[in-house]
């Protein structure tokens, strides 16, 4: 018998004041899967993944992580379950150094591990000001790991990192991946989307219109009407 997937969602349905923003998405990840999440402007993206995490209910439907029902469980029983969260925007404590984050998710060891796989030893004595923005990235993704969350979801991992960095990122969510993790990325970056991830599923209108294989998926004609507004492949 197969093992449960690290994550699930059956029919997950949300509204507001009357208005369907996810009506029947589905999603499912099978344990140790980098698997990407895209669609266009206004398509639940955002929603989805608020609905995943817990900081909203879903109005019907059902979320498994690791085998259990969490879809009535708030966002830190969650992550006390074992879901990361790396948000879009940055969320470092002004007042503390990089080291101090460390020791906050990871008192033993520091986050060593990732710390020297990030390269970010230079950084430790830092505050989160001081940070460029793809090093404030990599802070984050280290910090997630180093708590331990066996599943990670990304909200636009890649955005404002240059080529060279969104080139260091796939390696380290690779690293991640073969470190027995399981990940979520939202993007909006397609290409290097596609470059990344084992499995690709597509929303639009709040469901999901197409998953599988990347290249596969991308083909659908029905992912082309949702991008572009016409028939055929996107790549």
């Amino acid at each position: 018998m197969s093992a449960s997937p690290a994550l699930e969602a059956d029919g997950l349905v949300r509204r507001f004041a009357g208005v369907t923003a996810v009506e029947g998405f589905s999603l499912r990840i099978a344990r140790g899967e980098i698997h990407g999440l895209i669609g266009p402007n206004g398509a639940g993206k955002t929603t989805v993944f608020n609905l995943l995490t817990g900081l909203l209910r879903p109005s019907a439907g059902r979320i498994s992580l690791l085998g259990r029902d969490v879809s009535a469980r708030s966002a830190d029983a969650r992550a006390r379950a074992g879901l990361g969260r790396v948000f879009q925007r940055t969320q470092l404590f002004a007042t503390l150094t990089i080291s101090e984050h460390l020791a906050l998710v990871d008192p033993a060891a520091r986050g060593g591990q990732w710390v020297e796989a990030f390269g970010l030893g230079g950084w430790l004595a830092s505050f989160p000001m001081a940070l460029p923005h793809g090093v404030a990235r990599k802070v984050e993704l280290a910090l997630a790991l180093a708590k331990g969350s066996p599943v990670l979801l990304l909200d636009e991992p890649a955005a404002g990192l240059t080529e060279v960095e969104r080139r260091d990122l796939s390696h380290l969510l690779r690293a991640a991946r073969d470190d027995a993790r399981t990940l979520l990325v939202v993007e909006h970056d397609l290409e290097w989307t596609l470059s990344l991830v084992d499995r690709l599923s597509v929303l639009d209108g709040g469901r999901t219109i197409a998953a599988g294989q990347p290249q596969e998926v991308v083909r659908d004609p029905k992912v082309r009407l949702a991008y572009l507004g016409e028939e055929g492949a996107l790549a």
